[in-house]
C-alpha cells in the first residue's frame, strides 16, 4: 500500500519517532486510515464497541461528536468526530425552514426514523449490530437525525454567512406571516436591531476571493462588533421569552447572532477567543433552553404524555429521554415511576368511591393539536440543537488545537478523495486510539 501523499503535509520541522513509526505503519499496510491533520486519522468505520459504549452511557455523543461521557474516568475525552462531507441531509428534508413552536406544517412523519439517538433505541439497536458497517451506519443515522431536528449543519463551517442569511430571511417571512396574531412578534420584527443584523451579513456576504486581504480583515472585524452588540439584545429576549412563539423567535436570533460572531472571531485568527464565544454561548443557551422546556414547554403535568392522546406521537424511549433534558438530570426510564405517583391513579379501588387521584383526564393546557404542532416540534429542536452545540464546542477545539480557521478546514475537507467518506461523513479518530496490527 503506498502512502498517501496528503498524510505528512501538516507537519512542519524534524520528523518525530512517531510520525516515522506512522509513516512505516502506512507503508507496511498495518494501518488502513489517513493522517488529516496531526494527532487525527480519517477512519473508515465506527467500531461495535463504540455503539454498545454509547447504549451503555459510556459514551455520549453530541451532535456530530462522541465523547466520554460525564462521570467517567476520560469524561470529556473526543474519540471521533463525524463531519458530513455530501449533500446536506437538511436540503432533502420538506419543512425545515419552519420554525418548531410556530409553524404547524412540520411534515414529522418523515423525520420519525431518522430520531433514533435516544439511549434506549441504542440499547435495542447495539444487540442487533452483526458488522463494523452496520455499527457505522446506525451511529450516522443517529448523527443525521440531530442534525435534522435542529436545523443546523454539524459542523461549525457549515454555518457560513450565506447560510445563516438565508435561514434568517426564511424565519423572517415565516414570522412576518403571524404577526398579526402575536403582538410580541411583531415588535420585534420593528427592531433596530434586525435592521443592523441584516446589514452586517450584507456586508459579509460582498467578501469573495477577489477582496483584498485588509478590506477583508475591516469588513469582518467591524461586522463582528455589531453581531457582538446585536447579540447581547437577543440574549436579554431569549431570556424574558415566556411564550412559544417568543421563545422560538429570539432563541434562533441569538443562537444565529452567536454562531456568526464566533465565525468573525474565528475567522480573524483570533481562535482561543472564538473557542471562549463558543463555550459562553452554549452555556447560556443551555441554561434558557432547560428553562423554556420546563417552564413552557412540558409544564407543571409532565405525566400528560403518558395519556392515550400522545401514544402516536411520543414514545416512552422519547418522553425519558425529554425529561433528562428537561430536569437535566439522567434518570432515563425512572422517570416512568415519577410520572405514575403524580398521576395518582389506582388498578383496585380502595373503597366504594376512589377519588382523590389527580388522574390524568386533566383537560388543563393548551390543547392536543397545538401541542402536537407547535410544543413536541419546539422540545424535539431544544434538544437536538443542544446536541450540536455541545459538538460544536468541540469543534472549536480542534480548530484552536489545529490553529485552523473555520474556512481553511472546510476547504482541507474538500481537498480529501471521495474515497475518504463513510456515506457521506468523514470520521476523524484521534490517533491515540490507533492500534496498530502488529509492533513496528
Amino acid at each position: 500500500m503506498p502512502i498517501p501523499q496528503k498524510t505528512f503535509s501538516l507537519w512542519n520541522g524534524p520528523e518525530s519517532p512517531f510520525q516515522n513509526l506512522i509513516k512505516r505503519t502506512f507503508a507496511r499496510g498495518l494501518l488502513e486510515d489517513t493522517m488529516i491533520f496531526p494527532g487525527w486519522t480519517v477512519a473508515r468505520a465506527i467500531p461495535d464497541e463504540t455503539l454498545i459504549g454509547l447504549a451503555a452511557g459510556k459514551y455520549q455523543l453530541y451532535g456530530g461528536v462522541v465523547r466520554w461521557a460525564a462521570g467517567t474516568p476520560n469524561a470529556g475525552q473526543i474519540i471521533r468526530h463525524l463531519i458530513p462531507v455530501g449533500l446536506n441531509p437538511l436540503s432533502a428534508i420538506p419543512g425545515l425552514d419552519f420554525i418548531p413552536g410556530i409553524v404547524a406544517n412540520i411534515q414529522l412523519n418523515q423525520l420519525k426514523d431518522m430520531t433514533k439517538f435516544n439511549t434506549y433505541q441504542l440499547m435495542q439497536l447495539s444487540g442487533q449490530i452483526n458488522t463494523l458497517s452496520e455499527s457505522t451506519q446506525q451511529i450516522l443515522q443517529i448523527a443525521t437525525g440531530t442534525a435534522v431536528l435542529s436545523g443546523l449543519g454539524l459542523v461549525v463551517s457549515s454555518i457560513g454567512f450565506v447560510a445563516i442569511n438565508n435561514k434568517l430571511n426564511t424565519i423572517d417571512g415565516r414570522l412576518k406571516e403571524i404577526q398579526k396574531d402575536v403582538q410580541a412578534i411583531k415588535y420585534f420584527l420593528e427592531s433596530s436591531e434586525r435592521a443592523k443584523l441584516f446589514a452586517a451579513l450584507n456586508a459579509l456576504l460582498r467578501i469573495d476571493a477577489r477582496t483584498a486581504s485588509e478590506h477583508r480583515h475591516t469588513i469582518i472585524h467591524n461586522s463582528r462588533n455589531t453581531l457582538a452588540e446585536i447579540n447581547m439584545r437577543y440574549r436579554e429576549l431569549f431570556s424574558e421569552a415566556s411564550t412559544i412563539e417568543t421563545a422560538m423567535a429570539n432563541e434562533e436570533y441569538f443562537s444565529l447572532t452567536a454562531l456568526a460572531q464566533a465565525r468573525c472571531t474565528a475567522e480573524l485568527g483570533m481562535l482561543d477567543i472564538a473557542h471562549k464565544e463558543i463555550e459562553e454561548m452554549n452555556t447560556f443557551w443551555q441554561t434558557q433552553a432547560h428553562r423554556i422546556s420546563k417552564e413552557i414547554l412540558v409544564g407543571k403535568y409532565p405525566e400528560r404524555f403518558l395519556a392515550t392522546d400522545f401514544v402516536d406521537d411520543v414514545s416512552v424511549a422519547e418522553l425519558t429521554q425529554w425529561l433528562d433534558f428537561v430536569y437535566d438530570e439522567k434518570k432515563g426510564l425512572g422517570w416512568i415511576d415519577e410520572l405514575r405517583r403524580k398521576i395518582n391513579e389506582t388498578w383496585y379501588s380502595k373503597g366504594w368511591f376512589s377519588g382523590g387521584g389527580s388522574g390524568l383526564n386533566q383537560n388543563v393546557g393548551i390543547g392536543l393539536e397545538k401541542e402536537q404542532k407547535m410544543l413536541i416540534p419546539a422540545l424535539r429542536k431544544l434538544i437536538a440543537r443542544g446536541a450540536v452545540f455541545e459538538g460544536y464546542v468541540a469543534q472549536y477545539e480542534l480548530l484552536e488545537e489545529q490553529q485552523m480557521k473555520p474556512s481553511e478546514f472546510e476547504h482541507k475537507l474538500a481537498s480529501l478523495p471521495e474515497s475518504s467518506s463513510v456515506d457521506g461523513y468523514l470520521i476523524l479518530e484521534p490517533t491515540n486510539t490507533v492500534q496498530l496490527k502488529e509492533s513496528v
